[in-house]
């Protein structure tokens, strides 16, 4: 098992939620690892890698893409099914000692993943179910130590089928709990997917990339913009199974689609524009654009976290969310609307209002009043 004692698992724990805002108290990785292995402390993620059983769950799970490999290429897995054209994939994971396919049979196919199968992505799951019918072998899972992460391969399974449907596409997801007892012939062995293949151009192109950000250089002019930065400090944590999805989501649309749940999110009118929602959208999906006079707020469902972020950042808890059946999760919509302009003091986009001061400079004149009448207050009851 390629991941086994947390073998080239990577961390970026940059991306995680909970260093954002303690608030959002996200424990998807520490809830579900199975072999509890993964600890949260002082704001920091950490791997026990002599717990670690290389399951890969914290892969998919993780709904910011905090642990990575080099090692692993989910894509790689869609492609060799796309290019073998089998109309029914059988997957085996790593520790499975029997990865045969069923049948000789040219429409039928197998594929063996490096880890255990609940390391395969909700959006992978429906990219393979668009090409191909599924059946996934749990048939040796009962002694398995990763018997745990079944619930949450099922969970994702679950939502590709159902965003499967929500497109107008049949699915076809089975789970095999008995294994066949049929010969073990070498023709019939299911072909090993899931790895990165680096080639020598990919590999030269990255050192040169690297090599330009420790000089201080890049490649892009923009990159280097403090608005640039700050988009990457805040807004980068989209996964990237979640912006391939959206994707192929969009371009499999069916006109006879039936709407499925998404998160939606309301803004009422309490809202003063003070930014803080959509500067700290970790996915980039909600938006505040400024453009004639008029502030909008503009949100995407399908690449919403539904981590509660702009909720909790809200100073006017303007923000509510929800779960609503929505036709277009992909497209962007106008949420929220109101007049606007600078603020006299900060330059910022504000709220059309009559002191034209945006919601911070007016918060830092009431805390410079009540800091001059507790001043006054004290130096009176001295002078007593």
């Amino acid at each position: 098992m390629i991941f086994k004692k947390g073998s080239f698992i990577e961390i970026d724990e940059k991306r995680c939620l909970n260093l954002m805002h303690h608030g959002v108290e996200c424990n998807h990785c520490i809830g579900h690892c199975p072999e509890d292995a993964i600890i949260y402390y002082n704001d920091r993620v950490y791997l026990d890698r002599e717990k670690c059983s290389g399951c890969g769950l914290c892969f998919s799970d993780c709904p910011t893409e905090v642990f990575r490999s080099k090692q692993w290429d989910e894509t790689s897995i869609i492609g060799d099914i796309e290019e073998e054209k089998w109309k029914v994939t059988e997957f085996f994971c790593d520790k499975h000692t029997a990865p045969y396919k069923m049948e000789k049979n040219k429409e039928r196919g197998g594929v063996q993943l490096p880890a255990c199968l609940s390391i395969i992505s909700k959006g992978a799951w429906y990219e393979a179910g668009l090409k191909t019918k599924i059946e996934i072998h749990l048939d040796q899972c009962k002694e398995c130590p990763m018997l745990k992460t079944i619930s949450r391969l099922q969970y994702n399974v679950g939502m590709a089928a159902e965003w499967l449907e929500a497109s107008g596409h049949i699915q076809s997801f089975s789970f095999i709990h008995q294994g066949s007892q049929g010969k073990l012939k070498k023709s019939l062995l299911a072909i090993e997917t899931g790895l990165k293949v680096t080639s020598r151009r990919d590999l030269f192109v990255s050192l040169i990339n690297k090599g330009q950000k420790i000089a201080g250089k890049s490649t892009n002019e923009a990159d280097n913009s403090c608005e640039a930065l700050d988009k990457k400090i805040y807004n980068n944590r989209l996964p990237d199974w979640q912006k391939r999805f959206g994707e192929v989501f969009q371009k499999n649309m069916e006109d006879h689609s039936n709407p499925a749940y998404w998160p939606t999110i309301k803004i009422s009118s309490q809202c003063m524009n003070c930014g803080m929602c959509g500067r700290y959208c970790p996915s980039g999906t909600l938006k505040i654009i400024e453009k004639d006079g008029v502030c909008t707020h503009h949100f995407t469902n399908g690449f919403c976290l539904d981590c509660r972020i702009c909720q909790l950042f809200c100073p006017k808890e303007a923000i509510t969310r929800d779960r609503e059946k929505v036709e277009n999760p992909f497209e962007v919509k106008n949420i929220h609307g109101t007049t606007s302009t600078k603020c006299k003091r900060c330059g910022s986009i504000t709220e059309d209002s009559t002191r034209d001061l945006c919601y911070w400079c007016k918060q830092g004149d009431t805390l410079d009043n009540e800091i001059k009448d507790s001043l006054q207050k004290i130096l009176l009851s001295k002078g007593k």
